[in-house]
């Protein structure tokens, strides 16, 4: 997942800087993959007002703008970008700036005119735009302010490579969450307030599959002004965390995705005939999703439809026929869980993947889908307007959330090191799990967002992330130890390498997979242990000799010109027993059997 950090920021802000931060969200096992900068460096570039604009005398293409830095006095730039107008708040690097690439902007003339500074693209700050020309600000941008700071393009963009396990931190209310827990900082969520209701039409919702989807929510919002922007902030977040900006709605949708983990959808209500159900696909049904594949339903494919027909594949893709569109008026948002075994691998089944069903497939809060309903429906007013319906929502039995017994001593055991059962109780608690303290052993009760934690090692494991794996000391080991016999007519394979790699031998590694017609071949073995899945065709069975492996790198070497080639492998071999398979150690040169029995090798030639 990729986030701006000062977004993540806004929620929690420990005295960290970005190394700092993404060093201790990688030792606490939310992995960073990548840290790098939002925008590249440059300076002296400022907001600026374009005064008036004239045509140059000498060049068609050229215009003389007087500008606006916040100066006492308006500066002559020569621009040729073809969007240049008067009245225009647009970057403007003055004489002095660097910009990326080591550009300096200098005193010039252009066709005899004096130029004082450049008016810039969003290419030539390394930031990136869509408008062909000048990058144009928001009318309201103060003028003189650095470009920099109203763009906040000293944030960091953070990417974590996240075990299937974390889909609580797909969410900046995840991640946040956790460097609170890590820092002992206070956590500043949004306030999401339950929107009044200004109209009483609701659409009906049905669970026709409540093991499937044990909880769904959904809201109408009539009259909506689906031509509203959206706004700069939200799409700089959409933007900084890898997702195009599209429309008001579907940005809504996606940055409540990205705030709080909650896949969402909305419908456009006009579209719809009658209630929405959620139930499996029928034989024969079919629909063209929004990214224009068309499908042919199993009925083991969770759907979302209405009385006619199928609105949307379930935690993976809405249709194409109930999007919104410009013409919408009234939306219908849906909020819901799916249970992950119903999901997964469905998308993939397919040929692509979606923010949804990679989150569904492992796992979603399901005690945050009424709120984030709620969150979207906030924004759609903000943004939107509209008159808000009440929630319609259907709940059965969700997923049981079972207190989980944690030993204080079983922590001192496992980590080495003893903790106070307050201390530890106090580093649970700050993940929000629930806990009771009896004697040794504390009662933890996970919250609905934490699926990965079922038994004792799962807590003892999140002791350690908080506690911190840098401040567990290293200690030796302490154990009693004897010497065992060792038989004088035998070899350590040990030592059997040395004398292998004296005489000039080099140690090959190969697969213990090999090719079918190898084992008939070098080993007359007509059944050999064959691979349920193998990785590749020509490696399809198990080896039950060595020679296979060594004649192929005597083969790679000879065939590029190397004819003085002595290999040897010490590895494991599978044969068949009574029907069973067996495991043993093997040792092959190129030498031969006699060779071995010199070194000492008692086990089976090869």
């Amino acid at each position: 997942m990729q986030f701006s950090e000062q977004w993540l920021r806004s929620w929690v802000n420990p005295a960290l800087n970005s190394d700092e931060l993404a060093h201790l969200l990688t030792m606490a096992g939310l992995e960073v993959e990548e840290n790098e900068a939002a925008a590249p460096a440059f300076s002296d570039v400022f907001v600026a007002e374009v005064l008036s604009v004239t045509k140059h005398p000498d060049a068609d293409r050229l215009n003389v703008c007087s500008v606006n830095v916040g100066e006492a006095e308006p500066l002559q730039i020569v621009c040729g970008a073809p969007n240049v107008a008067a009245g225009l708040k647009v970057p403007c690097a003055r004489i002095g700036a660097v910009l990326p690439g080591n550009f300096k902007i200098k005193k010039a003339k252009v066709r005899g005119i004096e130029s004082s500074g450049m008016l810039c693209s969003g290419d030539e700050m390394g930031i990136a735009s869509d408008i062909d020309g000048l990058y144009v600000l928001p009318s309201d941008a103060p003028v003189g302010m650095s470009i920099r700071e109203y763009l906040a393009l000293d944030d960091r963009l953070l990417t974590l490579k996240l075990t299937p396990n974390r889909t609580d931190c797909l969410s900046i209310r995840g991640i946040a969450r956790e460097v609170a827990a890590l820092t002992k900082s206070s956590l500043s969520p949004v306030v999401i307030e339950t929107a009044a209701m200004s109209t009483d039409a609701a659409i009906t919702v049905a669970l026709n599959a409540e093991a499937a989807c044990p909880r769904y929510a959904g809201r109408l919002i009539q009259g909506i002004n689906q031509a509203a922007t959206t706004p700069d902030w939200m799409k700089q977040r959409l933007e900084r965390s890898g997702i195009r900006s599209i429309s008001a709605i579907v940005d809504i949708t996606n940055y409540v995705l990205l705030e709080l983990g909650q896949p969402m959808h909305a419908f456009d209500a006009a579209k719809l005939s009658g209630g929405v159900q959620v139930r499996f696909a029928k034989a024969g049904e079919s629909i063209t999703l929004l990214n224009e594949k068309e499908l042919m339903l199993t009925d083991d494919l969770l759907v979302i439809a209405d009385d006619h027909e199928v609105l949307a594949l379930a935690g993976i893709m809405g249709g194409l026929a109930s999007s919104v569109t410009e013409s919408t008026q009234d939306i219908f948002l849906e909020s819901a869980f799916f249970a992950p075994e119903v999901i997964a691998g469905k998308a993939r089944r397919f040929g692509f993947s979606s923010d949804s069903s990679h989150r569904f497939e492992r796992g979603i809060d399901f005690g945050n889908v009424r709120e984030a309903l709620e969150r979207a429906t906030q924004l759609v007013v903000e943004i939107c307007g509209g008159q808000v319906g009440p929630v319609t929502e259907q709940l059965t039995t969700l997923p049981a959330r079972l207190p989980v017994a944690l030993r204080v001593s079983r922590v001192a055991k496992v980590l080495g090191i003893s903790l106070p059962a307050a201390e530890i109780m106090a580093m649970l608690q700050g993940l929000g799990l629930v806990c009771e303290l009896a004697a040794d052993v504390i009662t933890v009760t996970p919250p609905s967002y934490r699926f990965d934690i079922e038994i004792e090692e799962d807590l003892i494991e999140e002791v350690a992330r908080v506690f911190g794996y840098d401040n567990i000391p290293v200690s030796p080991s302490l154990a009693r130890m004897s010497m065992l016999p060792q038989a004088g007519d035998r070899r350590s394979k040990n030592v059997l390498k040395s004398i292998l790699a004296s005489r000039n031998y080099q140690e090959t590694i190969s697969y213990a997979f090999v090719e079918e017609k190898w084992e008939t071949d070098f080993a007359a073995n007509s059944a050999p242990i064959r691979l349920m899945n193998p990785i590749a065709s020509q490696m399809s069975v198990m080896r039950s000799t060595l020679i296979g492996g060594l004649v192929a790198g005597l083969q790679h070497n000879l065939n590029r010109k190397q004819d003085r080639v002595r290999l040897f492998e010490v590895a494991r071999c599978l044969s068949r027993r009574c029907g069973t398979s067996t495991t043993r150690t093997n040792c092959c040169v190129s030498m031969g059997p006699s060779f071995c029995r010199a070194m000492g090798c008692s086990e089976r030639t090869c």
